[in-house]
């Protein structure tokens, strides 16, 4: 059953056992014996049915689930689900940041993650794809705010999609040569945490009103042959065309090179908390 329709039920079963309790006690001057003991633990099994029905719905989706469900929705959300990777040189406190290929700005390496053939989010989401020509796959689309409660517990169960966060790796830096390919056949990665950004009121596209973006942060564990190879690029050149190093406090400020260069927003979120 779907989350619209559980708290439909939930709601029904509690007004209905609200109100026999009312008549039970309130009105009925001489209950017979019936609605003294059957029907009226009925009435009390209803509402811990209803409360117990609603405490686990906002437990498991939390209330913008359900303003999604019952407030706005059939809203235009824009859905972004994608990886970031923190790319760190200790010693130097650098942060190895790419140039991006569609906006011009330096940011974390990572990209949207893809999802495979055997989910179809158009059928499940009604989902208007906001892919590349190139990159159909991707999770980057436009749905309606009903659907955000089951496409979070779906991305989150892992199922159906992209996992690894090696692609863009190589894409973004071993394809463009940044980086020798040879001393990065593979890497090594710990998963920091998921951050969100839950039904923000955006505008950027046409009839799009809000925004569900989520991104999980993974910290690159680099072994001392790559950790020299990066320290090479660093002290080769500390920002070219293709990639900058920057420091914490210019990712914050969310710009570098004398102010002149910018730094994506969303930089911000490969940043160690304090």
């Amino acid at each position: 059953m779907s989350t619209r329709n559980n708290i439909i039920l939930y709601t029904g079963v509690l007004i209905v056992s609200l109100v026999f309790l009312i008549f039970r006690y309130i009105i009925l001057e001489n209950p017979n014996d019936f609605i003294k003991d059957f029907a009226s633990t009925f009435a009390w099994g209803g509402i811990t049915f209803s409360i117990g029905g609603f405490w686990q719905l906002f437990s498991t989706y939390g209330w913008e689930a359900i303003k999604c469900k019952i407030l706005y929705p059939n809203s235009k959300v824009y859905v972004s689900l994608s990886y970031l990777l923190q790319i760190k040189l200790d010693g130097e406190e650098k942060y190895l940041l790419v140039k991006g290929s569609k906006v011009n700005q330096y940011q974390p390496v990572g990209g949207v993650y893809r999802v495979f053939n055997d989910k179809n989010i158009k059928t499940d989401w009604e989902a208007e794809i906001k892919a590349d020509r190139d990159n159909p796959k991707d999770l980057r689309f436009f749905t309606k705010a009903k659907y955000i409660p089951d496409i979070i517990k779906w991305f989150k169960s892992g199922k159906n999609r992209e996992f690894g966060v090696w692609r863009e790796f190589q894409e973004e830096l071993i394809e463009t040569r940044i980086l020798n390919g040879e001393k990065f056949k593979h890497i090594d990665v710990d998963y920091l945490r998921t951050e969100d950004k839950m039904m923000e009121k955006e505008n950027r596209f046409n009839d799009e009103k809000y925004h569900t973006i989520l991104y999980d942060i993974f910290k690159v564990n680099l072994s001392s042959e790559q950790e020299q190879e990066i320290r090479n690029l660093y002290n080769e050149s500390k920002f070219t065309n293709k990639y900058g190093f920057v420091t914490a406090d210019e990712i914050r400020k969310e710009c570098f090179n004398d102010s002149h260069t910018k730094i994506g927003k969303h930089g911000k979120r490969i940043l160690d908390y304090k």
